[in-house]
């Protein structure tokens, strides 16, 4: 069996996999319809930034990736703040966020409702308390899934068994989705594994485009909606930003910072000028870039870059 066709009949027995497990979940999700933007299906992404930390270069690449990976295809492009985590979200950062992301270029059609203003049932996935510590789980002797725990989180019961899917820029991939992870907390808010599923298929999202740093938990993301009887969305991881540390960007790296960026005199279009070529584009204008954007020639990366926004690999 030839490489195109081992793919397939991987995707194939997956999606037979998907059909086999569909339950009555799917009425509790108001899914938008897939003729939202037209006549046909359309294409739609998203940006999905979380309010808790102002966005980066690593954030731009991913955001910059989505956008023109959607309008390549004459799509669309939403946002969505994933505000979940009430605790660290600020309405000030979202402001700042939507900002940087009108600043770079990356405008969008409708922004859809915050993860704060929505409800996430459990109904039809099959979940379990838990009130194990980390320790305790880590050494094997939780023994919440046979039904021994009253109080405590709601864990998703994973079924076993590697998840394989495609990605658009790493092909195929075959992943664990691990230890079965929380999907609403002890204070009864919803956790990111169950959000994320049930927001893409409400918003009618039909492409997930990421950092790379996300690639394993999409394992988890496609038995979530397959429990819930979702159909799933194309993938695309783009190379993670490190810094000069050898650690993923975030915000103590202040100096990569947009608007640490833009406070230092940088145009949006010297931002494209490093991003473009991590997405295997040449260097040139964003808009400029869209009929050039092809999955197939984004690296796989990882790439560091210094405090000056230079790329040191």
């Amino acid at each position: 069996m030839g490489g195109a066709d081992s793919v397939q009949a991987v995707v194939d027995m997956e999606s037979s996999k998907m059909a086999g497990r569909r339950d009555s979940m799917r009425h509790a999700i108001s899914l938008v319809p897939l003729f939202r933007f037209g006549a046909r299906m359309s294409v739609v992404g998203r940006h999905a930034p979380t309010p808790s930390g102002h966005l980066h270069l690593g954030n731009a690449l991913a955001f910059g990736a989505a956008w023109l990976s959607a309008r390549s295809q004459g799509g669309h492009v939403l946002l969505r703040i994933e505000d979940l985590d009430r605790g660290r979200s600020r309405a000030e950062i979202a402001d700042a966020q939507r900002a940087d992301l009108l600043w770079l270029g990356l405008g969008w059609d409708e922004e859809t409702a915050p993860q704060s203003t929505r409800e996430y049932p459990l109904d039809g996935l099959p979940v379990y308390r838990c009130d194990c510590s980390r320790k305790k789980r880590l050494s094997g002797d939780c023994r919440c899934r046979e039904g021994a725990a009253s109080d405590g989180t709601w864990r998703f019961a994973c079924p076993p068994g590697a998840v394989h899917f495609i990605d658009r820029a790493q092909g195929l991939q075959q992943h664990a989705p691990g230890a079965d992870p929380i999907v609403r907390r002890r204070d009864g808010e919803a956790a990111y594994p169950l959000a994320v599923v049930m927001d893409d298929a409400r918003d009618g999202v039909t492409e997930v485009v990421r950092g790379a740093d996300l690639l394993a938990a999409t394992a988890v993301q496609i038995r979530v909606a397959e429990s819930l009887g979702l159909a799933l969305p194309s993938f695309l991881h783009v190379p993670l930003l490190l810094g000069e540390d050898g650690r993923k960007l975030s915000k103590s790296h202040g100096s990569t910072e947009l608007r640490s960026l833009r406070s230092a005199g940088w145009k949006a279009d010297d931002v494209w000028a490093v991003l473009l070529p991590l997405l295997g584009l040449e260097t040139g204008s964003l808009a400029g870039s869209v009929s050039a954007f092809s999955a197939d020639r984004i690296p796989a990366g990882p790439f560091a870059i210094d405090a000056k926004g230079r790329v040191l690999s």
